[in-house]
C-alpha cells in the first residue's frame, strides 16, 4: 500500500518542486553575454533611436502612463542598455520623482520593440542610453542622450 501512495509523488515532474532558476540579475547577465558578447559601448558612433517617430513614441508613452494613473508633472532621467536586437535591460532611474520605478520599467519594457540598436563602425552594437522623460503642463517629451 505504501508503494502505491509514493508512486504519484515520484512521477511528478521536477518543475512542480522547482523555483524560478533565473532571477532578474542572472537574466540580465545572460542577455548581456548572448546579445552583447560581453561588450557595451558608452561612447557610440550612432545612438540608438526610435523605429517610429519621436512624437509617436511620446504619444504611446503618454497613453501608457495615463492608463496606469502615473501621468504627473515630473522630470526623470533613466539609464539602460539597448542590445543589438533592440531589447532593453539594466534599467535605472538616475534622477527624478513622481512616477513609480515599477511603472517606468513596465513602460520601457512594453515599448522595447520600438528601439533601433546603436551602430559602431557600421555594425550594430549594445550601448548605454540615457533617456530624459519630462512631463510638463500635460505634455510629455523625451530626449535620448
Amino acid at each position: 500500500m505504501k508503494k502505491i501512495l509514493l508512486l504519484p509523488v515520484i512521477v511528478l515532474p521536477l518543475s512542480v518542486f522547482s523555483q524560478d532558476l533565473l532571477d532578474n540579475n542572472q537574466a540580465s547577465k545572460l542577455l548581456f553575454q548572448n546579445e552583447c558578447n560581453g561588450m557595451v559601448f558608452t561612447k557610440i558612433e550612432t545612438l540608438p533611436s526610435f523605429k517610429i517617430s519621436k512624437s509617436a513614441f511620446e504619444d504611446s508613452l503618454t497613453w501608457f502612463l495615463k492608463d496606469r494613473k502615473a501621468y504627473v508633472n515630473s522630470r526623470i532621467l533613466l539609464s539602460f542598455i539597448v542590445t543589438k536586437n533592440g531589447k532593453i535591460f539594466n534599467i535605472k532611474k538616475l534622477v527624478g520623482e513622481g512616477i513609480r520605478d515599477q511603472v517606468l520599467e513596465e513602460s520601457l519594457q512594453k515599448f522595447s520593440d520600438m528601439w533601433l540598436p546603436a551602430k559602431q563602425n557600421g555594425n550594430t552594437a549594445c550601448s548605454y542610453v540615457k533617456l530624459w522623460i519630462e512631463i510638463k503642463r500635460k505634455k510629455l517629451q523625451v530626449s535620448v542622450m
